[in-house]
């Protein structure tokens, strides 16, 4: 059946009974949408206006006539907050604020070090624990603020340093050291992905979206939180409160990189390297500063197991889920 096309309403998926707005904040669903035929043929309104939305518009202008690159370059020339043409929250003001002030501390190091008579004033070093504190000045944790640079599509300021070193003719290992850890974690998720739907079909959403959480994999049916980890440091106390508040009755998986499942209920980690989990589990006691799910996995039984995939696709198990 034919959308309505005059209807911005959402009908399926994981964003069913929201809106388009919410949809297009999600810029990987929207990659993901415009690949699927179904969506063009059954959603064309739906398809045009992803397809039409660019969302760095709104924050850039047009370069000037001029060769400097100080002057010329874009993100030295976003829009004014007070001269946006969309309508942002009051938490995505001060995410672009903080945004724009630190670009700028970035231009002023070097027009400092060019009234310094630096030889390469474009050699500046990084901001040092800027996320750190975007969490000081707002009482927001950085995810808020990566999620808002996301939605929009605006570079993360490695990349930005990494523009700026260049112009200067320096290699900028910062944003690839980036570039790499996000593909990586990408390739995690991806893998996981296909061995999940594999055992639970249509019963899996993939980055289920509630309560302003995003969850990296979710089976309502057996009611399991999947959620995946490049390594057991990657832990995020905050995120795993919020999900225990956000869908109390559920049970949470964490899929550690390609060699451990730790199953929070049954404080049991399932691993194809027992060892390595056992030194870990054992250096615990001696680390400077553990963390929550240190101290929560230090009792847990550790399990070896050939094939991790046999854990999943059961639907009526205390042990598999």
């Amino acid at each position: 059946m034919n959308e309505v096309l005059n209807v911005d309403s959402i009908t399926f998926g994981k964003y069913k009974d929201k809106n388009l707005a919410d949809v297009l904040r999600d810029r990987k669903y929207c990659e993901w949408l415009l690949q699927q035929d179904w969506f063009e043929t059954n959603y064309e309104y739906l398809f045009n206006r992803v397809t039409e939305y660019d969302p760095k518009v709104y924050f850039l202008t047009e370069c000037k006539n001029d060769e400097s690159f100080l002057t010329n370059y874009q993100y030295f020339n976003l829009v004014p907050i007070e001269e946006l043409s969309i309508n942002l929250t009051d938490v995505e003001k001060f995410c672009y604020s903080f945004y724009l002030q630190t670009i700028a501390d970035l231009k002023s190091k070097i027009i400092e070090k060019l009234a310094n008579g630096d030889s390469n004033h474009y050699d500046i070093k990084a901001p040092s624990k800027w996320l750190i504190g975007f969490e000081t000045e707002s009482g927001l944790k950085r995810a808020v603020f990566k999620e808002f640079i996301n939605a929009y599509e605006l570079p993360n300021l490695p990349y930005i340093v990494e523009d700026i070193k260049r112009e200067g003719g320096i290699e900028y290992k910062g944003a690839r050291s980036f570039i790499i850890a996000k593909a990586r974690s990408d390739a995690q998720e991806a893998y996981w992905e296909i061995m999940l739907k594999d055992k639970y079909g249509e019963d899996l959403s993939v980055q289920f979206v509630y309560n302003k959480c995003i969850f990296d994999f979710i089976n309502v049916s057996t009611q399991t939180i999947f959620e995946c980890k490049l390594g057991l440091k990657d832990f995020d106390e905050d995120q795993y409160n919020k999900y225990l508040m956000t869908l109390e009755n559920f049970k949470i998986v964490y899929i550690v990189g390609y060699d451990c499942v730790v199953h929070i209920k049954n404080k049991i980690m399932y691993t194809t390297d027992r060892m390595k989990y056992i030194k870990y589990q054992l250096n615990i006691p001696i680390m400077k500063n553990p963390g929550k799910f240190d101290e929560m996995i230090q009792s847990y039984s550790i399990m070896e197991i050939e094939d991790l995939s046999v854990l999943f696709g059961f639907k009526n198990s205390t042990t598999h889920e």
